[in-house]
C-alpha cells in the first residue's frame, strides 16, 4: 500500500504543479490582455484628441474667415451707403445751382415783363417737379443697385456655407471609415 500512497502523492503533486502552471499562464494572459486593452484605449484617446484638435483648428479658421468676410461686407455696405449719401448731396447741389440760376433768370424776366406771372409760376412748378422726380429716380436706382449687391452677396454666403457643411460631413465620414478600419484590424 505504500506504493499506492506514494503513487497518489506523486499524482497529487503533479496535478498541483500543473494547476499552478495553468493558473500562472492564465494570470499572464490576463495581464497581457489588460495591457493590450490599456494601450488600445490610449491610442484611441490620442486619436480622438488629435481629431478634436484638428476640427477645432478648422472651425477656428472658418470662424476667422467668416468674421473677415462679415467685416468686409459691413465695410462695403458702409462705403455704398456713404457713396449713396454723397451722390444724393451732389445731385441736390447740382440741381440747386441750376435751379438758383433759373430762379434768377425768372426773377429778372418777371421784373422786366410782369404781364406773365402765371406762366412763370407754371414754369417754376414744372422745373421743381422735374428736379424732385430726378432726385427720386436717382435715389431709387442707387437703392436698387445696393439691394442687388446685397442679395448677390447673401447668395454667395449661402453657397459657401453649403460647401463648407458638405466638406465637413465628408471629413467626418472619412474619419469614421478610418476609425472602423482601425477597430476591424
Amino acid at each position: 500500500m505504500t506504493n499506492l500512497e506514494n503513487e497518489n502523492k506523486k499524482q497529487s503533486n503533479t496535478i498541483k504543479e500543473e494547476t499552478g502552471k495553468f493558473l500562472d499562464q492564465q494570470r499572464q494572459q490576463i495581464a497581457n490582455t489588460t495591457s493590450t486593452i490599456s494601450d488600445t484605449t490610449n491610442k484611441v484617446s490620442n486619436n480622438v484628441n488629435e481629431y478634436q484638435q484638428r476640427n477645432r483648428a478648422i472651425l477656428d479658421k472658418n470662424i476667422d474667415a467668416s468674421n473677415k468676410y462679415q467685416q468686409e461686407s459691413i465695410n462695403t455696405l458702409q462705403s455704398i451707403t456713404n457713396n449713396t449719401i454723397e451722390l444724393q448731396k451732389n445731385f441736390a447741389n447740382t440741381f440747386q445751382s441750376v435751379f438758383s440760376k433759373f430762379l434768377d433768370n425768372i426773377s429778372k424776366a418777371y421784373f422786366n415783363n410782369y404781364l406773365f406771372p402765371q406762366r412763370y409760376t407754371d414754369v417754376y412748378n414744372k422745373t421743381n417737379q422735374n428736379v424732385t422726380d430726378n432726385t427720386v429716380n436717382a435715389t431709387r436706382r442707387i437703392n436698387d443697385i445696393a439691394l442687388a449687391s446685397t442679395e448677390t452677396f447673401n447668395k454667395s454666403i449661402e453657397i459657401a456655407q453649403k460647401y463648407y457643411n458638405e466638406a465637413a460631413q465628408n471629413y467626418f465620414n472619412f474619419v469614421n471609415k478610418i476609425e472602423k478600419s482601425y477597430y476591424n484590424h
